[in-house]
């Protein structure tokens, strides 16, 4: 990696609302663990949409770690590229407006210099987020190593290309 490059890796989620946590619970993992080689910045965020795209300010390159919806593949470890995000856009029930697809494509259009060349999301399947319930159900908590073992391929990819 070269001098001055930076990857950061931000574990998404709210450990209160059940498997919405999984984000946090796969950089707990590799924390633990301590397979992420140095100078790599392990982040946990409880935030989306823009206010998410101000902790990548800075990075080369950031691997967002989250939960998605999927109804049936409950504990999927999928990788998504940001073309690859499903749009959310504007709905009268939201009070922020914006989803992670959007907000990314408006960080890179108003501060392209500031913002990171590549973000890439490793996404785990969840039926749906809980209500102040704690712990993952079984097939989510079953999909962490997984996932961890994932986002340390993609960390090592992400070294590779500084």
């Amino acid at each position: 990696m070269k001098a001055g490059a930076s990857i950061y890796v931000i574990g998404l989620g709210n450990e209160l609302a059940g498997d919405d946590g999984v984000g946090v619970a796969v950089l707990n993992r590799l924390q633990e663990q301590g397979s992420i080689p140095p100078g790599v910045k392990l982040i946990e965020a409880g935030i989306t949409g823009l206010s998410l795209v101000e902790l990548m300010l800075g990075a080369k390159q950031v691997i967002l770690v989250d939960s998605f919806l999927d109804g049936g593949n409950s504990g999927m470890v999928r990788r998504f590229t940001e073309q690859e995000l499903p749009p959310v856009g504007y709905s009268a029930g939201q009070s922020h407006g914006i989803g992670l697809r959007e907000a990314l494509a408006f960080a890179r259009g108003v501060m392209p210099q500031h913002f990171p060349g590549e973000v890439v999301v490793v996404g785990i399947a969840i039926e749906r987020p809980g209500r102040w319930v704690q712990g993952l159900s079984p097939p989510v908590k079953a999909a962490v190593e997984q996932a961890a073992e994932t986002v340390r391929a993609e960390v090592l990819r992400c070294m590779k290309s500084l």
